[in-house]
């Protein structure tokens, strides 16, 4: 039987991905997390074969996102990594698929797919749901780009977090933080914070944009 983990921040996305996996007897399900640290204790305490978790868990004490996946991927190798995420920024998307996940699912496609992407995965395989792939494989869509630093700093207001959250969250100075949200600024050619929402908005970085 293959041990799983869960982790998203939405109680009832976690139930939904439980009860669709509890009603196949090849799978087990040995512990949810709400948050990037919950999981991490998770993995430290016990074997898994496979992690599902959702990228934006912003609420907890641990950074996650791109982060957080590269994380899992130093620390725990022959854990295999199922993302499924409501995200559909290009950048966010390859950025971790360079990680080396064995797959990425749309939260609007995993419940009806899950089945086959866990069993995909646990055979040693990849799976992308359509709508992944279609998004991975468009040329990059704008010539302006953030830089990685930038992005998350603006996923996380766009999440609806003040600066000094944000720079608590990743341990960083608030100037710090500040700095890289008037880059963003700067390099999108914008002068309000509204304007930087609509921004996230459009490219998938924040978490109405699905």
């Amino acid at each position: 039987m293959k041990r799983i983990l869960l982790a998203d921040d939405h109680p009832v996305i976690r139930v939904g991905l439980q009860s669709i996996l509890s009603r196949d007897a090849r799978f087990a399900v040995v512990g949810e997390a709400a948050d990037a640290e919950q999981l991490e204790e998770l993995l430290s305490q016990c074997h898994c074969d496979l992690v599902i978790t959702d990228l934006s868990m912003p609420r907890g004490r641990r950074p996650d996102g791109v982060r957080m996946v590269a994380a899992i991927r130093r620390d725990y190798p022959h854990v295999h990594v199922l993302v499924v995420t409501s995200f559909a920024n290009q950048e966010m998307l390859r950025a971790v698929d360079s990680l080396g996940v064995a797959g990425i699912l749309e939260k609007t496609s995993a419940l009806t797919m899950l089945i086959e992407a866990v069993q995909c995965v646990l055979d040693g395989g990849h799976y992308y749901s359509p709508g992944v792939r279609q998004v991975l494989r468009q040329p990059t869509r704008c010539a302006v780009r953030l830089t990685a630093r930038e992005s998350e700093v603006v996923r996380l207001l766009a999440h609806g977090m003040e600066i000094k959250d944000i720079a608590e969250f990743h341990r960083r100075t608030i100037s710090t933080i500040s700095r890289q949200k008037c880059a963003a600024l700067k390099r999108l050619g914008l002068t309000t914070d509204f304007e930087l929402m609509l921004y996230a908005h459009s490219v998938g970085l924040s978490p109405s944009s699905t």
